[in-house]
């Protein structure tokens, strides 16, 4: 029988002990040597260390883009990652590919060799476990500068974590709720959380012995049209999990929706209160390298180059207000399939005109639409936390489990069976995402009046009810070029 699961650290010889079974899954397992792979870390220099590399970008007043991308062969990763490092990207991205995050590695190898034999792109990601140590350490020092930072699934994180880690990267996706609620059907939250764990007590033995990891964290991304409210909690509880197994550096992303009021808002709360409870719950040892911006989560990619071109603009321009050290940007062939080599640089290019020339103007947006987003979103923050902590009895792993069950963190759409799935969103009159139904969310009155408010400002100009229709009209306007969706009778 399992024990509970709760938010406390594992201790250091039943680690150890737990490690010989993830190592043994698969035989490149056998390539990670821990002491080795702590040495390598240290040896790395400043332009490949994600913290370091933050702090410089903080430092120096500039916003950097940090996309995704994986490729099958180790060639091709090496000409990706050059090509990278030329279009001034400091942050290097390994999405693993499906098969790896569902630990078919046959299925894995048998893809590498077609690819090799035929030159078809038969994987989607690069195949960081059958890869290796050796092998993925000759891509990491194919470039002179880049902090390298792998993006797994629920299944693949233990021991894709130890191939990494002992390979030299230094940058972690490392928060549960974004495959658990995002990507998995069946997964059962207490055993995501239990997962999650293991990989964050091995980036906090290598940050307890010198290895300077970051942990970045996206939350529950949300599937459809909600305010970040429950996103950034999960944020925030996900970095006090990995705070207790040791980890030293952590970056919250703030996801993007589309009204820039309520964007920057999210980016001027998220960091404040990460620091606020760390330091409550006795991890000011703990860095809040940064803020992440990314691309609006889930939507609908504009299907025409100019509109594609804009919402990747969108995301820049407002993550350089916002003084994100670092953003997502997706590519303008995101929604055709794997992007290539020419794609990555064309996007970038772009992106980084607006990075470069707006960040360096250093404006300070002072307006009374962010400032009220800023508040409404605190507090929603704050109600969804102490509800956590109440319910777990001051545990934040067995506040999120009962929470999760209870429905008060919910999302909309989720693909996973043990969600609620009773909240849904609406944009208002000026594109801002309103709750329209809370479902169990544990706000106050206050709170709720405030979205009622925003909805039936935009029921009574669009002359229809906000119900499902709406939140879909919604969902596709960005890819139309809208703000909000507009009624079909004048689409």
């Amino acid at each position: 029988m399992e024990t509970i699961v709760r938010n406390k650290r594992i201790e250091e010889s039943e680690f150890l002990g737990m490690r010989d079974k993830v190592l043994a899954m698969w035989p490149t397992g056998r390539e990670v040597d821990l002491e080795d792979g702590i040495a390598y870390q240290k040896k790395l220099p400043d332009t490949k260390v994600f913290s370091k590399i933050t702090a410089k970008l903080r430092a120096d007043g500039r916003t950097a883009i940090f996309p995704r991308a994986g490729t099958a062969l180790i060639e091709d990763s090496i000409s990706l990652y050059r090509r990278l490092e030329a279009s001034q990207v400091p942050f290097m991205p390994v999405t693993t590919d499906s098969y790896t995050r569902q630990l078919d590695f046959k299925k894995v190898q048998a893809g590498i060799e077609e690819t090799r034999r035929s030159g078809k792109k038969v994987l989607n990601g690069y195949p960081l476990i059958n890869h290796g140590v050796k092998e993925t350490r000759r891509v990491i020092e194919s470039v002179t500068t880049g902090a390298f930072d792998p993006r797994m699934s629920l299944r693949s994180y233990p021991l894709g974590t130890e191939i990494a880690l002992a390979s030299g990267m230094t940058g972690f996706s490392a928060g549960a709720f974004i495959s658990w609620g995002a990507y998995e059907k069946t997964a059962d939250i207490a055993d995501a959380l239990r997962s999650y764990q293991y990989m964050h007590r091995l980036i906090g033995y290598y940050a307890e012995r010198g290895a300077d990891i970051t942990c970045d964290n996206h939350g529950w991304i949300l599937t459809g049209l909600q305010p970040m409210s429950v996103n950034l909690a999960t944020i925030i509880a996900e970095i006090l999990m990995q705070a207790e197994q040791g980890v030293k550096s952590v970056v919250p992303y703030v996801h993007f929706m589309g009204n820039m009021a309520q964007d920057l808002a999210w980016m001027r709360v998220t960091p404040r209160l990460t620091r606020e409870y760390l330091d409550r719950f006795g991890f000011q040892d703990v860095e809040v390298a940064g803020a992440f911006a990314q691309h609006t989560p889930l939507f609908p990619m504009p299907q025409g180059m100019g509109g594609a071109f804009a919402y990747a603009d969108y995301t820049a321009l407002v993550a350089a207000l916002g003084k994100a050290e670092a953003v997502f940007i997706r590519t303008i062939d995101e929604a055709l399939g794997v992007p290539t080599e020419e794609t990555h640089a064309l996007t970038y290019d772009s992106a980084n005109w607006f990075l470069n020339v707006i960040r360096g103007q250093n404006i300070e947006l002072e307006l009374k639409e962010i400032d009220e987003e800023a508040w409404i979103t605190e507090l929603e923050i704050r109600s969804i936390l102490d509800k956590l902590f109440e319910i777990g009895d001051g545990d934040i792993i067995q506040g999120c489990i009962k929470g999760v069950h209870a429905g008060i963190i919910d999302s909309s759409f989720s693909p996973n069976v043990q969600v609620k799935d009773q909240v849904i969103g609406v944009k208002d009159i000026r594109g801002a995402i309103r709750y329209a139904e809370f479902g169990n969310l544990p706000f106050s009155s206050e709170i709720k009046n405030f979205h009622r408010a925003k909805v039936a400002e935009r029921e009574k100009a669009d002359g229809t009810k906000a119900d499902y229709e709406m939140t879909v009209r919604d969902f596709w306007s960005f890819a139309k070029g809208q703000l909000i969706g507009k009624p079909l009778a004048s689409a």
